[in-house]
Order: structure tokens, then sequence, then C-alpha cells
């Protein structure tokens, strides 16, 4: 059985071939980022993020706050 937060409505993470560096991971960890309050509070989830995610992830997620 998969897990509720693999879900995307009927599909999973396996039934859509997502590129490496669009993953709905990459996209919520630049969401959870960009929606801090303060400038301290994105330095902080930028931290906790790059230690959950990994270096190449969260390259990616801040690829994507450059946007």
């Amino acid at each position: 059985m998969t897990k509720a937060r693999d879900r995307l409505g009927n599909l999973t993470k396996e039934d859509i071939n997502f590129p490496k560096h669009l993953t709905p991971e990459i996209v919520h960890t630049a969401l959870y980022i960009h929606n801090a309050p303060s400038k301290e509070d994105v330095i902080k989830r930028s931290e906790y993020m790059a230690k959950q995610i990994g270096g190449e992830a969260m390259t990616y997620a801040m690829a994507l706050l450059v946007l």
C-alpha cells in the first residue's frame, strides 16, 4: 500500500516519470523556503531541508527559488 504523501490524486510517484529536478519533493521544498515569514527563517528552513533532501536535490530547489 502506498503512503498518503506519495499519492498524487489516483496516481503515485511511480506512475509519473518526473524529471529529477521537478519532483514534488523539490517543488515542495522550494515553496516551504519561499513561504518563510522572515529572512532568518529562510536560512533555518534552507539548512533544515538541505539535511533532509541532500545536496543535489537542494540545488534544484534553490534554482527554482532563483527563478
